[in-house]
Order: C-alpha cells, then sequence, then structure tokens
C-alpha cells in the first residue's frame, strides 16, 4: 500500500473504495485507513493508530503503515474488468503478463517469441527479494513466473 494513491494507481484506488481487506495499514479515528503516499495527509489531531496498534503522527519519525502493507479486494470492484469475466466460455487471451522486481540489468518489457518461448522465460524468471521476504532486500532469487510477493 505505501505509495500507492490516485496520481500512481487510479484504477486499485477505485478498487479498493469498498468490500476491502487492509494489512498492516494505519488506521484513523473515523474507521479510514492510511499509509504514506495517500493523497490525504493527516495531522497529529485525529487520531491514527499505526500498524503495531500505537498513537501514531507524522512528526513520530516511524512510518505509519509497514513497508509491504497489502490490501486485496474482490476483482468484481475493478472498473476496468471484462465484462465476461466470469463467462463460462472464458475470455481471449491474447497475453501473459509478468510484473517482477529487477530494477537494474533487465528490460521492463520484452516481448517472448511465441508461446512456449514465453513458458520457457516465465519457468527461468528472477526478481528481487521484496521488505516481506525472508531474505534480505536486494537479494536475486529465482522466481518462476514471478510467483513470489
Amino acid at each position: 500500500a505505501p505509495g500507492t494513491s490516485t496520481a500512481t494507481n487510479p484504477v486499485a484506488m477505485k478498487t479498493i473504495f469498498r468490500d476491502t481487506l487492509f494489512t498492516n495499514v494505519a488506521k484513523t479515528a473515523d474507521g479510514g485507513v492510511y499509509w504514506e503516499g495517500l493523497e490525504k495527509e493527516v495531522d497529529g489531531s485525529e487520531g491514527v493508530v499505526d500498524w503495531h496498534g500505537d498513537p501514531w503522527t507524522p512528526g513520530s519519525g516511524m512510518p505509519s503503515s509497514h513497508p509491504n502493507s497489502r490490501f486485496c479486494a474482490p476483482a468484481v470492484n475493478c472498473p476496468i474488468i471484462d465484462p465476461q469475466w466470469e463467462s463460462p466460455e472464458g475470455v481471449p487471451i491474447s497475453a501473459i503478463l509478468f510484473g517482477g522486481r529487477r530494477p537494474l540489468g533487465v528490460p521492463l518489457v520484452y516481448e517472448a517469441l511465441s508461446w512456449r518461448h514465453g513458458v520457457l522465460i516465465g519457468a527461468a524468471m528472477r526478481s528481487e527479494s521484496t521488505a516481506a521476504a525472508e531474505h534480505k532486500a536486494k537479494v536475486i532469487m529465482h522466481d518462476p513466473f514471478e510467483m513470489r510477493f
């Protein structure tokens, strides 16, 4: 969640507007949620509780939310989901995207030469560990099909 806002990911912000589970984010006195980078800045008078359950203010020197806090919402909330997403016949697939964490040395996007080549590329992927990983950050690990979090 940290850094997610209407400016950085407007579709996600519309998706999480209702029926959403938030983990390791701050809670505001009015029942809302807060994390660093959200549009709304809070002040100390709003009664914010951090992800540890302790009172929090912007001047506390500590983040309000865990660096790997998350949210989970039903797919039906997504405003750009394909209208046929629940069709028993399925929807046509013209591409499969794998999104990993490789800030250096790997192109942001590249295309496989065929579906078989895509499976090979996906199986051979590696990514950098995250703040939530059991390993230290910046460690490059085997991550087939970018399935690690």
